[in-house]
């Protein structure tokens, strides 16, 4: 099925009751792969009680202490957001999301959405690995809705659009090769005889806002990180 290459990510999830109703959510939406960054203790009442009729999902889902253990295996990685920032990258809607990784599907390809802490959702940090930046229109002038609510809006909206796969077959590169190449741009913009306006970081990131919404395939990433290792060895 289209949706066994959506991988549904929480960080640091900080209720059991939202846990449940995650569950809950993805498993009403097909949604079969759920992971669990450095989540509270879960396995209580509270999580099966709320997540009523999903128990096969919520024993096995898959749990990691870092983000970083699982990005790098992602192809593509939407990032989930309520909040404005400076330099702020294209914003999607659910549904628009949807539409967008219908032309990314294949058998072999895993896509990541990200959703942050009931709290205060994901740091900069962690929507800078994202190819994707997404939020839930609101009428309201405080945006924010609940983690269990944006998780079931997303997965509907993904059940809804994902009905078909592409005639191409995307050899989409992971994340892990996407970072390894941003990591070669920034070292090779350090030895050319200028100095960027607001950092290498800065200049790096304008990369990753482009390069990032492409469809980037392992033999693109190659060719690019050839010719940055070319300008590095100058």
């Amino acid at each position: 099925m289209i949706l066994d290459q959506i991988h549904f990510i929480i960080v640091e999830p900080q209720t059991p009751g939202n846990i449940g109703s995650i569950c809950r959510a993805c498993t009403n939406m097909g949604v079969k792969n759920l992971i669990l960054v450095n989540p509270v203790e879960y396995l209580v009442d509270d999580t099966f009680r709320f997540g009523w009729g999903s128990e096969e999902l919520i024993r096995r889902i898959r749990v990691v202490q870092h983000l970083s253990e699982i990005a790098g295996e992602m192809n593509i990685l939407i990032g989930t957001t309520n909040r404005k920032r400076e330099n702020q990258w294209p914003i999607y809607s659910p549904k628009d999301i949807a539409v967008e990784l219908n032309c990314y599907l294949t058998p072999s390809t895993k896509i990541g959405i990200l959703f942050g802490r009931e709290n205060n959702g994901l740091t900069n940090e962690e929507l800078a690995l994202c190819n994707y930046h997404s939020t839930i229109p609101s009428a309201t002038e405080y945006p924010a809705v609940n983690l269990s609510q944006a998780v079931m809006v997303y997965a509907y909206e993904l059940f809804q659009t994902l009905h078909s796969t592409p005639q191409y077959h995307w050899n989409l590169a992971t994340k892990l090769e996407q970072e390894r190449l941003f990591e070669l741009i920034g070292e090779s913009v350090e030895t050319l005889p200028f100095k960027t306006r607001n950092g290498t970081t800065a200049f790096v990131n304008l990369f990753r806002r482009v390069l990032g919404r492409t469809k980037l395939e392992s033999r693109d990433v190659r060719v690019l990180y050839k010719l940055f290792g070319l300008i590095k060895k100058k």
